[in-house]
C-alpha cells in the first residue's frame, strides 16, 4: 500500500505542476499582435493563443475565460498547434478521468487479488489443522481398537477361545 499513495502522491503533485504551468494567470504585459507570423511562434508564448480563422495572435484571458470568444469557429491554438483549444479542453479532463478510473481500478483489483490470497492461505491453514486433528484423532482410534483387540484376545485365550487352540465346540446332532 505504501507504493500505491507514493504513486498518487507523485500524480497529484505532476498534476499540480501542469495546471500551474498551463494555466497560471497571464500578464496583460505581453503584446501578442507581435508574434502574428505564425502559430508555433505565438503559441511560444503562455500568455498569447493562435486564432487560425483570421491567422492572427490574440492574449489569451487565462482564469477569467477559458474559452476565448473572439476567434470563430473554435479554431484556436493554445500552448500548442496541432490540437485546438477547444477540442484541448474536452480532451485533457476525459483523459485525467479515464486514468483516475484505471488507477483506481488497478489498486481495487490489486486489494482483491492480495484478499484472495489472504483468504486462501487462511483456509489452507484451517485444511492443515483440521488434517493434523483427524489423523491424531486416526491414531488414537487405531490404538484403541488394538488395545480392545489385545483384551478380547486375553480373555479368549483365558477360556481358551482362541482360533488356533484344539478346542472345537461340541454340537448337538
Amino acid at each position: 500500500m505504501a507504493i500505491d499513495s507514493k504513486l498518487l502522491v507523485f500524480t497529484l503533485v505532476v498534476f499540480t505542476l501542469y495546471l500551474a504551468h498551463f494555466t497560471n494567470p497571464v500578464s496583460a504585459e505581453v503584446v501578442c499582435g507581435k508574434y502574428n507570423s505564425s502559430c508555433s511562434a505565438c503559441t511560444q508564448n503562455s500568455a498569447c493563443y493562435w486564432c487560425s480563422e483570421n491567422s492572427k495572435c490574440f492574449h489569451y484571458p487565462g482564469w477569467t475565460k477559458i474559452v476565448p470568444h473572439n476567434c470563430p469557429h473554435k479554431k484556436w491554438y493554445y500552448a500548442q498547434c496541432r490540437i485546438s483549444g477547444f477540442i484541448l479542453i474536452i480532451l485533457v479532463p476525459s483523459l485525467i478521468v479515464f486514468v483516475l478510473l484505471f488507477c483506481c481500478c488497478c489498486v481495487y483489483c490489486c486489494c482483491c487479488r492480495r484478499y484472495k490470497k489472504w483468504k486462501q492461505k487462511r483456509h489452507d491453514k484451517e485444511d492443515v489443522k483440521l488434517k493434523r486433528k483427524r489423523e491424531e484423532m486416526q491414531a488414537l482410534h487405531s490404538q484403541r481398537r488394538s488395545d480392545r483387540q489385545q483384551k478380547a484376545d486375553g480373555i479368549r485365550k483365558k477360556y481358551g477361545l482362541l482360533p488356533s487352540s484344539g478346542y472345537e465346540r461340541l454340537e448337538n446332532q
